[in-house]
C-alpha cells in the first residue's frame, strides 16, 4: 500500500508541476557564450641561473538554439600552451629549450524533425579536433572528425525560458501563477526579434516588457541582473523522451587506417519534478562494427568516467584507451537530479553505471589464438552544491564516490574525493 501511495504522489507531483512546461510546447530560444581562460596564464619561476616560464590561454565559444522544427548546437574551443626552460643540465652544459602546442575542437549537434515537432527526426552530431605545434612534429594525422549520423523518434524539450521565468519570479519575490510564468517566458523566447523591431532601444524595451509581464513596476534592472549575471544559477528544464540509433566513425582517419566505426543506441528521458527540480535519465550502448581479427583502439568509458568524476594527478592523465580485437561493446546508464533552492543556490546528484566487454588475443593470419575476455564495470556517485555570494563569487562543494570492478581491475579499492571550488567574476 505504501508503495502504491508513493507512486500516486509522484504521478500527481509530475502532473501538477508540468503546467507551464506543457503550455509552452516548443519554446524557441538561442543563446551564445564566449569564455576566455588561462589555467596558468603566465607563470615564471627562477632559481639562480635557472628560469622556467609557462603560458597557457584558451577561448571557448558555444551557440545553442531550439525551434519547433530543429535543435542546433555548435562551438569552438582553442587552447595554447608554451613552456620554456633556461639553465644547465646534469652535465653543466647550458640549456635553452622552448616548446609550444595548441589544440582546437569544434563540437556540433543538429536534429531535424520530419513533418512533426516531436516525432521522427534525423540527426548528426560529433566533433572535429586538431592539434599543432611541437607535439605535431613528424605526425601526419593531426586531425579527427568523429561523426554520428542516424534517426530517432520523440523529443526532449529544453524549456530554458520557463526556467528563467521561474528564476525571475523568485528573485522578485512574487507568487507567480502559470499565466504569469508563460507571459515572462514568451518575452524571453522572442528576444531575437527585439533588435530588428526596436533597433537601438531593443535592450531597454526587452527588460521593460519583462517587468510588465512579471507585473512588478521598476524591476527591469533587477531582471537584467538575474538574466545576465553568471552568479545566478538558472538550471535548464527538460521534459519528454526520445530514442535514436546511428553509426559513428572517424571520417578523417590516417592513410593506413580502416576503422569501420560503431553502432550507437541511445534513449533519454526528462521530467521536471517541480518548478525548481529536474530529473534526467540516459542510456547509451555502443557496439564496434570491426571484425574480430581487426585491431580496434577505442576510449574506455570507465577511464573517461574516472577522469570526469575525479581530479587526476598531474602526469597521470595519459592516453586512457584500449587496443583490442574488434567487436567490443560498452554501456552507460546515468541519472541526474538537480534542485534549485533559490536563484543563487543549486544542488545536483548524479549516478552513473558504465560497463565494457572486449577480447584481447594474438592474431595469426585469420585465426584468433589465446584470446582473453574482459568484462569491467564502474559506478560513480556525485553530489555537489553551488552557492553564489555577492553576485560576483560562487562557492562549490562536491563529494564523489567511485568503485571499479572486473577482470582488468581486480581488487581495486574505491575512490573518494571531497573538493571545494571558489569562482570570482572580475567583470
Amino acid at each position: 500500500m505504501k508503495s502504491i501511495k508513493l507512486i500516486l504522489c509522484l504521478m500527481l507531483s509530475f502532473i501538477f508541476s508540468q503546467g507551464a512546461l506543457d503550455q509552452y510546447d516548443i519554446p524557441e530560444y538561442e543563446y551564445k557564450t564566449f569564455q576566455l581562460s588561462g589555467n596558468d596564464l603566465f607563470n615564471t619561476f627562477s632559481n639562480g641561473d635557472e628560469t622556467m616560464t609557462t603560458i597557457n590561454m584558451g577561448a571557448t565559444y558555444m551557440s545553442t538554439s531550439q525551434s519547433p522544427g530543429r535543435n542546433c548546437m555548435y562551438g569552438l574551443s582553442f587552447d595554447y600552451n608554451s613552456d620554456s626552460y633556461s639553465g644547465t643540465d646534469e652535465y653543466g652544459d647550458d640549456v635553452d629549450e622552448e616548446t609550444s602546442d595548441w589544440t582546437m575542437t569544434a563540437p556540433f549537434a543538429f536534429d531535424q524533425y520530419l513533418n512533426d515537432t516531436k516525432g521522427m527526426f534525423g540527426f548528426a552530431e560529433g566533433s572535429f579536433g586538431t592539434f599543432g605545434g611541437d607535439a605535431a612534429d613528424g605526425i601526419d594525422d593531426t586531425s579527427d572528425l568523429f561523426l554520428t549520423i542516424g534517426a530517432g523518434y520523440g523529443r526532449v524539450i529544453s524549456a530554458r525560458p520557463v526556467a528563467q521565468a521561474y528564476a525571475i519570479a523568485d528573485a522578485l519575490g512574487i507568487d507567480a501563477d502559470d499565466d504569469t510564468i508563460m507571459a515572462i517566458a514568451a518575452v524571453i523566447g522572442s528576444f531575437n526579434s527585439y533588435e530588428s523591431i526596436y533597433k537601438d532601444d531593443a535592450t531597454q524595451q526587452y527588460y521593460n516588457d519583462l517587468a510588465e509581464a512579471a507585473g512588478v513596476t521598476g524591476s527591469a534592472m533587477q531582471i537584467q541582473k538575474v538574466l545576465t549575471s553568471p552568479a545566478y544559477n538558472i538550471s535548464d528544464r527538460f521534459t519528454g523522451w526520445n530514442v535514436k540509433a546511428g553509426i559513428t566513425n572517424n571520417y578523417m582517419q590516417c592513410d593506413d587506417c580502416d576503422d569501420k566505426g560503431s553502432m550507437k543506441l541511445e534513449a533519454n528521458y526528462a521530467m521536471p519534478m517541480d518548478m525548481d527540480a529536474q530529473l534526467t535519465v540516459g542510456f547509451v550502448y555502443l557496439m564496434d562494427l570491426n571484425d574480430a581479427v581487426d585491431l580496434s583502439t577505442w576510449n574506455s568509458p570507465i577511464f573517461s568516467a574516472a577522469s570526469n568524476a575525479l581530479t587526476i594527478p598531474e602526469g597521470e592523465s595519459g592516453d586512457w584507451s584500449w587496443t583490442s580485437n574488434g567487436g567490443w561493446s560498452t554501456m552507460n546508464l546515468g541519472a541526474t537530479y538537480t534542485k534549485d533552492h533559490s536563484y543563487n543556490w543549486s544542488t545536483s546528484a548524479n549516478f552513473n553505471y558504465v560497463s565494457e566487454t572486449f577480447e584481447m588475443g594474438f592474431i595469426d593470419g585469420y585465426e584468433l589464438e589465446d584470446n582473453t575476455s574482459f568484462s569491467n564495470n564502474a559506478m560513480i556517485l556525485n553530489v555537489s552544491t553551488t552557492k553564489a555570494i555577492l553576485n560576483q563569487m560562487s562557492i562549490t562543494g562536491s563529494f564523489t564516490y567511485m568503485t571499479i570492478d572486473g577482470d582488468a581491475f581486480d581488487d581495486t579499492d574505491p575512490f573518494t574525493e571531497i573538493s571545494t571550488k571558489i569562482t570570482y567574476w572580475v567583470f
